[in-house]
């Protein structure tokens, strides 16, 4: 039976799936793992292995973390690989790079091309209220994300998915894309398909200043932010100056409503709390937060919060541009 050497470039857990799918196949063989640089994770700020390098690292595979990818090439060359498969790697892989691999260079993209090219197509996903999304397994070319794919997987956004359990999804969706399609790929028995240049839609990676919340949007897609950026980085408010992280909110039914009056508020007014958690009026509807985290805190239940401190209070605004003058 013939083993394709393959080069896996990858860094987060998503990344780290997939090299475990590839290790499992008979017909396989990572040969190289290429991982972004340990760093600071977390309020302590701990120096830990990426996810990818953790698996590397337990299973014995040979693993460079240069600043640069295109500073190893010769490492990467002197591996021979066939294929060069990168899922999350955080880096763009120069020209001289891709042309190395005998059979391909391959791209486990979090989307299904063409639309969603880009660093955070399975935030933007959730973000812009799709109810269906996917994994494409797509050649690699100079140009973002630009070229044909091979396979394709779809991937259900369900109402109660954040970017963590969309992860997972995908994660699993990835893995069983490399499973399928990775042979018949290598015996040129899946041609590749063009992308459609007319339904090209992009994603660039998220800035901190799009974590703010603004109120005046409608209820919806404020939701669909929080959810967006959850686990993290967060979606945030802030209150007299100090920042609220966002982890969990819900829409309010009619039933909901109920003892509030309804007269007329203002985007990111706080209209009522109960233990559940504290509601809000948006641009349209109201909101209800579920799990906040106070600056330099950690998360909790938004009502109990609210209850037993005197910051949050029924009157007040969130971001206080927002009020009326």
């Amino acid at each position: 039976m013939k083993k394709y050497n393959v080069v896996f470039c990858g860094t987060p857990e998503i990344g780290a799936t997939i090299l475990k799918q590839l290790m499992a196949m008979e017909t396989l063989n990572v040969c190289l793992v290429v991982s972004q640089p340990d760093r600071p994770v977390g309020r302590k700020k701990e120096i830990l292995p990426t996810p990818v390098k953790q698996v590397a690292l337990e299973h014995n595979l040979k693993i460079i973390q240069p600043n640069k990818i295109g500073d190893d090439y010769q490492i990467i060359k002197q591996a021979n690989p066939d294929f060069i498969i990168t899922c999350a790697y955080g880096q763009f892989i120069p020209e001289k790079i891709l042309q190395i691999p005998t059979l391909e260079a391959l791209n486990v993209h979090g989307s299904l091309l063409p639309k969603y090219r880009g660093g955070a197509p399975i935030q933007y996903a959730i973000w812009k209220g799709e109810t269906i999304t996917g994994i494409s397994l797509m050649r690699m070319v100079k140009k973002m994300d630009a070229g044909p794919y091979f396979a394709q997987k779809q991937v259900e956004i369900t109402p109660d998915d954040d970017s963590g359990t969309l992860f997972q999804k995908m994660a699993i969706a990835g893995a069983e894309l490399v499973k399928e399609a990775l042979v018949p790929i290598a015996l040129k028995q899946l041609p590749p398909i063009e992308q459609n240049e007319a339904e090209v839609t992009f994603c660039k990676n998220i800035t901190s200043a799009e974590e703010k919340i603004a109120w005046e949007q409608s209820a919806t897609e404020i939701l669909n932010q929080i959810r967006a950026l959850s686990p993290t980085p967060n979606a945030y408010t802030e209150l007299d100056g100090v920042r609220f992280k966002i982890h969990q909110a819900r829409l309010l039914t009619e039933q909901d409503l109920f003892p509030l009056n309804r007269k007329v508020h203002f985007p990111g007014e706080i209209l009522y709390l109960d233990q559940e958690g504290i509601i809000v009026q948006t641009g349209d509807q109201l909101l209800k937060l579920l799990i906040i985290q106070k600056a330099g805190k950690t998360p909790i239940n938004a009502g109990n919060y609210a209850i037993n401190n005197t910051d949050i209070s029924i009157g007040g605004f969130f971001n206080e541009r927002f009020q009326k003058k």
